[in-house]
């Protein structure tokens, strides 16, 4: 059980560190959210404290010091607010807290100076500070340094100066401090093991579903992207592609006589040809583009770049010589047949009429692949604006 408690008070040290680099980056984008958040409500909520405090001190009439110190310290917490919403990283975030919580306890220490006195306004506004702390979502490291800055600075002022402050008053200050201190801390230790424990729950949902949405948009045969996948980012493509200069290419191609080579050597052969034909495109295509599998032995083509006749040609050649019949005494080579069309910037055409052109030329090529010489049969056509 005493392992367990040092486990929780190492695991709360910091709510960004992680086992895993690939987590602490995601810990980061969310801590330094809830952080800015944490600050926002903490400055939102000194500022209406201060606010009720100055009102007080003015109705209690406790002197001008107390009233010109709560006013000070409202537009202290009024300036923090206004000024989180720049801040860009956590660090930056958790500084300005902690600014915000030091300056407030060393006015209440130069208050009690001035007055010669700690008298319960006091007592109150110093245990709202340490009660304060664990609004903010700092992990047990940071919170452990604004208790212990804010307990030093009353401590060291007060005790140095201990002949005007009655014993008892100190010694009651004292136990406050270290009550409220332990109460936060105890707190920001909850709230960080639980704030880790959801980073990471957070974390492995969004993989999950990412891994889902990956494989929902995945062949399971080929490995190659589906329709799906191309309906959904045809137009985000090809619109990133046109803006950034390129024209792009799309393609509809069927291997010819397919149904011959699953009869004469084997579905599972058949199925190897499928799956040189995803890994070679792909792999030549790179992040250029990517291929479909839209169903059977028919793929889908959308790529960018120069010259995309020699890159199919290359990439026929390469299915060809990568694929060994499971008999050596016969022989076999694949042939396609392919439909392009190649879309310049500044053309607009949906992608309706790019599949129409596609489909058109596609079976072009299939009416000509018997007296066409070679294993591609390729008819291609341009839109230009």
């Amino acid at each position: 059980m005493l392992r367990n408690f040092f486990n929780g008070l190492r695991d709360a040290w910091s709510v960004t560190s992680f086992n895993a680099d690939n987590i602490n980056l995601y810990a980061q984008k969310l801590v330094f959210e809830e952080a800015r958040k944490g600050l926002l409500i903490l400055c939102a909520m000194l500022f209406f404290l201060f606010s009720i405090e100055t009102l007080l001190f003015s109705h209690f009439e406790l002197g001008r010091s107390y009233v010109y110190t709560g006013a000070l310290l409202v537009l202290l917490a009024l300036h923090v607010f206004l000024s989180a919403n720049a801040i860009r990283d956590a660090r930056t975030i958790y500084m300005l807290g902690t600014i915000l919580l030091l300056i407030s306890g060393t006015a209440f220490v130069l208050l009690a100076h001035q007055t010669g006195a700690f008298n319960l306004a006091l007592f109150a506004s110093v245990t709202l500070l340490f009660m304060a702390i664990p609004i903010v979502p700092w992990g047990l490291r940071e919170a452990s340094i604004v208790i212990s800055l804010i307990y030093l600075t009353f401590t060291v002022s007060i005790w140095s100066s201990s002949r005007e402050f009655d014993v008892q008053t100190l010694w009651s200050l004292q136990l406050i401090m270290v009550g409220a201190g332990l109460i936060s801390l105890a707190l920001v230790t909850r709230n960080a093991t639980v704030r880790k424990m959801d980073i990471r729950t957070r974390f492995d949902l969004e993989q999950a579903n990412r891994k889902m949405l990956h494989l929902s948009n995945k062949d399971p045969l080929t490995g190659a992207w589906n329709r799906r996948f191309l309906n959904n980012n045809f137009n985000e493509l090809t619109e990133r592609w046109h803006s950034d200069g390129h024209s792009y290419h799309f393609a509809f191609l069927d291997l010819d006589d397919f149904k011959p080579i699953n009869d004469n050597f084997g579905h599972d052969f058949g199925d190897e040809v499928l799956r040189s034909v995803s890994d070679i495109f792909s792999e030549r295509i790179g992040e250029r583009g990517c291929l479909v599998r839209m169903g059977g032995d028919e793929f889908a083509l959308l790529f960018h770049g120069e010259n995309p006749e020699a890159l199919i040609e290359g990439c026929l050649e390469a299915i060809n010589q990568s694929l060994t019949p499971p008999s050596k005494y016969q022989h076999m080579e694949v042939g396609i047949s392919l439909g392009l069309v190649s879309v310049s910037p500044g053309m607009s055409a949906t992608q309706e009429d790019i599949y129409r052109e596609a489909d058109t030329s596609l079976y072009q090529a299939k009416e000509r692949k018997n007296s066409g010489d070679g294993n591609l049969n390729l008819v291609s056509r341009t839109l230009a604006a």
